[in-house]
C-alpha cells in the first residue's frame, strides 16, 4: 500500500498532475490535451489528496465506521481514473450519484450473503463501467457472488460459506506451463476435454493478450497447457486471478456468471457495507460488537484486502494511461 501511495503522490501536485493528464489525453487522441489538462488539474489534484485522507483515516477507524471511509476513498479513486481519460467529467449532476442501489430497509431476519446490489443506468458506477468497457452489466449482483468472485477471499469463503468457483492452478517452467487439477469429479469447465477447455480459454482471452495450447490431455492426473504470453497479461483474462502472493486461480464457474473486474466488485461491496453502517445500525452494531455472526470474518478480510490492494490496482490502471509519468 505504501508503494502505491508513494507513486500516487505525484498526482497531488499541479505540475506533475498536469503533465500526467496532458499525456493521458494526448495518448487517447483527445483534442487540445494541454488545455483540458489545465482546466481539470485542480480537481484532479484534490481528488487524490482526498482519497488518501479517507484511506489514512480508515486505518485508524473503528470497524463501526471503517466501510464508510473506505467507500468514499474508493469513490474518489474511481473519479480520479475517470478524470484521467474523460476531460468532460462530470458533464451533468447525475454523474455524481453513486450509480448503484440496494434496499435500505432490510428484511428481518437479515443475512448479508442473501442481499444484493443493483447497478443503475446513470451515476458514477455506470459511467465508469462504460469507460472501462464493463458490459453487459447484470440487473443485480448478489453479495454471495461478489465475495466469491474475489480469488483472494477463497480460503475464508470456503471455510464460512462453501465451495468456491476459484480453483488453484499449478505453474511450471516459470509460469509458461499451467497445470489444471484433475477433473474426474469436477463440474464446470474443468469437466471439458482438454481441447474444448483450450478453445474456451482462448475464446475468452482479451485481444492480443495470451493464448493456450494443449500439452497434456490426461484428465486423471491433470491437464496441462502451454501459455503463450506473460503472467501479467494472463491477469487480464476474466477466467484467471493472481493473488498478491503469486498464487494463480482459475474460475470454474459458468460463463454466464463470470466475475466482475476487481474495481467493480470492491465498489459494489463497499457500497453495501456503507449502507449497513448508515441505515442498519442495530444489525451492524451487533455484527461488530457481539462477534456472533460469521459474516464478520468475511467483512474484516475484505476490508483489509481492499485497503492493501485497491490503491495498487488503481495505480496500475493509471500507469497504463501514461506510463512514463508514473514509473
Amino acid at each position: 500500500m505504501r508503494d502505491a501511495w508513494e507513486i500516487l503522490r505525484f498526482l497531488e501536485t499541479e505540475p506533475t498532475a498536469r503533465e500526467y493528464l496532458a499525456n493521458s489525453y494526448e495518448s487517447r487522441g483527445i483534442e487540445h490535451p494541454n488545455r483540458h489538462a489545465f482546466s481539470q488539474c485542480t480537481r484532479f489534484v484534490y481528488t487524490w489528496r482526498q482519497a488518501r485522507s479517507y484511506y489514512e483515516a480508515a486505518t485508524h477507524a473503528d470497524l463501526l465506521i471503517r466501510p464508510l471511509l473506505l467507500f468514499y476513498g474508493c469513490m474518489q479513486m474511481i473519479k480520479g481514473c475517470i478524470l484521467a481519460i474523460d476531460p468532460s467529467y462530470p458533464s451533468n449532476s447525475r454523474m455524481l450519484q453513486h450509480g448503484v442501489t440496494t434496499r435500505k430497509m432490510k428484511k428481518s431476519p437479515y443475512r448479508l450473503l442473501d442481499d444484493e446490489v443493483r447497478p443503475q443506468k446513470e451515476g458514477l458506477f455506470a459511467h465508469a463501467a462504460q469507460l472501462f468497457k464493463l458490459f453487459p452489466l447484470r440487473e443485480r449482483y448478489k453479495t454471495d457472488h461478489l465475495f466469491a468472485s474475489l480469488a483472494e477471499m477463497t480460503p475464508d469463503y470456503e471455510r464460512i460459506v462453501g465451495a468456491s468457483p476459484w480453483l488453484p492452478i499449478t505453474q511450471k517452467e516459470k509460469g509458461s506451463v499451467l497445470v489444471f487439477p484433475a477433473s474426474a469429479q469436477s463440474q464446470g469447465p474443468l469437466a471439458y476435454s482438454a481441447d474444448t477447455l483450450c478453445g474456451y480459454l482462448n475464446r475468452l482471452a482479451p485481444p492480443d493478450s495470451v493464448a493456450f495450447e494443449v500439452l497434456d490431455r490426461d484428465q486423471i492426473t491433470g491437464q496441462s497447457f502451454r501459455l503463450q504470453g506473460s503472467l501479467d497479461q494472463l491477469a487480464k483474462h476474466s477466467l484467471f486471478s493472481m493473488t498478491r502472493h503469486g498464487d494463480l486461480y482459475f474460475w470454474n464457474g459458468s460463463e454466464s456468471d463470470l466475475p466482475l473486474p476487481k474495481w467493480a466488485t470492491h465498489y459494489l461491496l463497499l457500497y453495501l457495507l456503507g449502507i449497513l453502517c448508515r441505515y442498519e445500525t442495530e444489525w451492524w452494531g451487533e455484527l461488530v460488537l457481539s462477534h456472533t455472526l460469521s459474516e464478520l470474518i468475511l467483512i474484516e478480510r475484505f476490508l483489509q484486502l481492499h485497503s492493501e490492494q485497491f490503491p495498487a490496482l488503481i495505480c496500475t490502471q493509471l500507469s497504463a494511461n501514461s506510463p512514463h509519468c508514473l514509473s
